[in-house]
């Protein structure tokens, strides 16, 4: 397995002709974001930067992009803003970084469900996906791996396609680490973060996703053996000790070799992919798994009866300084001249360390509400 740390800033493959498309499958936008820093993502497709379950997925592999994809009701759609995120929550997906009420971002997502369906139905090339797991329990999201695999087969049995799929978070000390494949196609890893917590969920697990992806392009080490369990390579003597077979897991009994396989692991459940500050990432449901199983808004796994809306947003309540107004100035400066405004509303919120609803307000106020961001909930608290 190779380690990225050390060349992960001069590897890029921009411009080579490469054997397959590399393409995220979501859970978030990591996997599109790594495959973007090597190179690799020639192309835009829809669940590059959106959040999405892996039963959502199924759905949209299945019955196409017509419902479910965006937000519930008829535009123009109302974002709620939670933490530093300005947010658009389907039942199957999630949206930030972008606003979908403009016209030119509707148009490029309807490029992208396009290009995905011909990814499918009519490929140039062979594929391969990189999908997070976003249930809480990862084991959920494992489980549900076969079904998807048989909808890509039944939808184009030709299609010549490979799976990566990556758990977050599990405690090994080592940051990337390879479990026994759960088909000749399906590849399945362990990722622990590098960083602590101050920093973004990207910058914390961009070394493991580099290690996974530029394993996962040598063609040497497929198609896998589901019967052969892999054995992890390359370790320091902090990750792993091969004497006793066995790889270090932080604040936990060590995990043994024998056990890298899905129905041994001993997975951990977290909410770092399901939930977003403490808000359900979309809106069908809160364990990040089984959004389809949500009727008219009600969650079948907590009761919320309105798509989990967010509430009240955060706000720190702290005075605003005259460089944080000339910070507010420049962005606003960008909106004007056709920038996305919910792009530069979380760039401005995560530079000040202040909630989205907060800077909103400030700009209102800064332009003495001539300047109209966007229709969202508790619009008016501001005032």
């Amino acid at each position: 397995m190779l380690r990225s740390s050390s060349i992960l800033r001069d590897v890029s493959f921009a411009g080579m002709q490469m054997p397959r498309k590399y393409v995220s499958m979501g859970g978030w936008c990591g996997p599109a974001l790594i495959l973007g820093k090597l190179g690799l993502r020639t192309e835009a497709y829809p669940f590059d930067f959106s959040r999405c379950t892996l039963d959502g997925i199924l759905h949209f592999i299945r019955e196409g992009f017509a419902h479910g994809f965006y937000p519930p009701g008829l535009p123009p759609y109302r974002p709620e803003c939670v933490g530093i995120w300005v947010l658009y929550r389907g039942q199957h997906t999630a949206f930030a970084h972008f606003d979908l009420n403009d016209p030119k971002i509707q148009a490029q997502f309807t490029r992208k469900m396009k290009r995905w369906d011909k990814l499918i139905d009519a490929p140039e090339m062979p594929v391969t996906f990189f999908r997070t797991i976003s249930a809480r329990d990862p084991m959920e999201e494992i489980r549900l791996i076969p079904e998807v695999e048989a909808a890509l087969v039944a939808r184009n049995p030709t299609l010549d396609f490979r799976i990566v799929v990556v758990a977050h978070d599990q405690g090994l000390i080592a940051r990337s680490v390879e479990l026994t494949p759960l088909s000749p196609r399906v590849s399945l890893w362990s990722l622990a973060y590098t960083r602590d917590a101050s920093f973004t969920l990207f910058d914390r697990s961009q070394q493991a996703y580099a290690d996974i992806v530029l394993h996962s392009l040598e063609e040497e080490n497929w198609p896998l053996d589901p019967a052969r369990m892999p054995t992890p390579v390359g370790l320091r003597d902090t990750e792993a000790d091969y004497e006793r077979r066995v790889l270090y897991r932080a604040g936990g009994a060590d995990v043994s070799f024998d056990s890298l396989r899905a129905d041994a692991f001993p997975w951990r459940s977290h909410d770092n992919i399901a939930l977003i500050d403490g808000v359900a990432s979309v809106g069908g449901t809160c364990v990040g798994i089984g959004s389809t199983r949500c009727t008219d808004g009600l969650c079948a796994f907590c009761g919320s009866t309105d798509y989990h809306k967010a509430g009240r947003p955060f706000r720190t309540d702290r005075p605003f300084t005259a460089e944080e107004d000339q910070l507010v100035l420049v962005h606003l400066y960008r909106i004007l001249t056709g920038g996305d405004k919910i792009e530069a509303v979380e760039e401005l919120a995560h530079k000040m360390n202040r909630g989205a609803f907060e800077v909103i307000c400030r700009i209102q106020f800064l332009t003495n509400s001539s300047v109209k961001i966007m229709d969202y909930a508790w619009e008016h608290e501001g005032e």
